[in-house]
């Protein structure tokens, strides 16, 4: 409630909202009538000399201060909610963390991109849902969808002639929304032509460690990779292969006592498996990479000769937080695994998209031997500083 002398100050008093006035000492926000250490309550407002500040001041106003221990009220704080004092500074460091990832790129001589933000295809990963929206043009209508990865885009570029991008960029999955998914979040992608993998691995390190010391906050003890096989055998007792059948890993599924009965494809049993008696088994305060899945978890990866994709993901501190491929740039082959994500989203009757033509005709022309990375970095940012929600990033 507002007292009745801030009543009468802000209705016959207060010159409203003025400018910046010149020779100002001080100006903030106050908080129990001070700003930082300086106590304002026997202080007179410029525009009303009688007035101290106790007498009207409340959390949240924005003030100046002038020669003789005078106030001038910039903007009165109308609502009743307790300002946050705090907001600002964390949001500070996540902009710096932000700011520190480009450095770290540019360092590495890497190029700077930003590709489309609405798109004609999302991406075809069966389990994810885009958004949608539509362009208006007199009568004629375009379907659009929002990306939830720059990923065809950015291959576009490695086919233009692009060497070593990045792109730090929103990206859009609906029906998203946990401790660690929002609908709305930060996209870090890095690609190299001309390269393999282990040097993107190097790469994911190297952020760690270089993020890690310039934001003073404690590294990965160390580095720890595992195979999927290995990781099936040590956990569940079981010997994985390229060939493992959607029968036997819901055998094993029973054996282990996982719920597989919304389980429709043999991801869902390989993912529901992992999930509940693999992941995060390994110890939280090591950086870890799980590498080599089975070829039906290949995505946009190739797939090696011993009959495993080559692609890896990367958690710490209990969050996982990038995947990355060996980048398949097989026109025939990248076209087959994209129709057969599109069954598979009918199968799981989410929303239709439409393939993206440039991309498969620029991969016809020619995409190099390439690696890349994506990398959430909300997830990262929340796993350098411990945080458990990203909600607590996102503002």
């Amino acid at each position: 409630m507002m007292s009745k002398r801030r009543d009468e100050y802000l209705q016959k008093h207060w010159i409203k909202y003025p400018e910046m006035p010149r020779g100002a000492l001080r100006y903030g926000r106050t908080e129990q009538n001070r700003i930082g250490t300086q106590n304002l309550q026997e202080w007179s407002f410029k525009d009303a000399p009688a007035i101290k500040g106790g007498d009207v001041l409340v959390d949240g106003d924005l003030v100046a201060l002038m020669p003789s221990n005078q106030l001038i009220l910039l903007a009165a704080n109308r609502t009743d909610r307790v300002p946050r004092y705090d907001k600002w500074p964390e949001q500070k460091k996540w902009f710096d963390f932000l700011s520190l990832t480009r450095t770290f790129f540019k360092e590495k001589r890497f190029q700077d991109v930003k590709t489309a933000t609405l798109v004609v295809c999302p991406g075809t990963e069966p389990s994810l849902d885009p958004f949608e929206t539509e362009f208006e043009l007199g009568s004629k209508k375009t379907k659009f969808f929002l990306p939830t990865s720059p990923e065809l885009n950015l291959k576009k570029l490695l086919v233009e002639g692009a060497e070593r991008i990045f792109e730090i960029a929103p990206v859009f999955r609906n029906n998203e929304f946990t401790d660690t998914h929002a609908p709305e979040f930060t996209m870090l992608e890095w690609y190299r032509a001309f390269s393999s993998f282990s040097v993107i691995k190097m790469d994911m390190i190297e952020l760690v460690e270089y993020l890690s010391d310039q934001m003073k906050v404690d590294r990965p003890l160390e580095v720890l990779t595992f195979t999927v096989a290995d990781l099936f055998k040590k956990y569940c007792q079981f010997e994985l292969t390229p060939t493992t059948t959607e029968a036997e890993l819901k055998i094993l599924a029973e054996k282990l006592r996982v719920d597989v009965s919304g389980a429709r494809t043999i991801d869902d049993y390989f993912f529901l498996i992992f999930m509940e008696k693999i992941e995060f088994q390994w110890p939280s305060d090591r950086l870890v990479f799980v590498e080599k899945y089975p070829p039906y978890q290949a995505a946009l990866a190739r797939v090696g000769n011993d009959g495993w994709a080559e692609r890896f993901e990367v958690y710490w501190n209990g969050l996982e937080l990038a995947n990355a491929f060996h980048e398949l740039n097989n026109p025939d082959v990248q076209r087959l695994r994209a129709e057969d994500d599109l069954q598979k989203k009918v199968l799981l009757q989410k929303k239709a998209v439409s393939l993206d033509e440039d991309f498969f005709t620029a991969l016809e022309y020619g995409m190099p031997p390439s690696a890349g990375i994506a990398v959430g970095l909300e997830r990262l940012y929340m796993a350098l500083y411990r945080k458990k929600e990203i909600k607590n990033v996102i503002k």
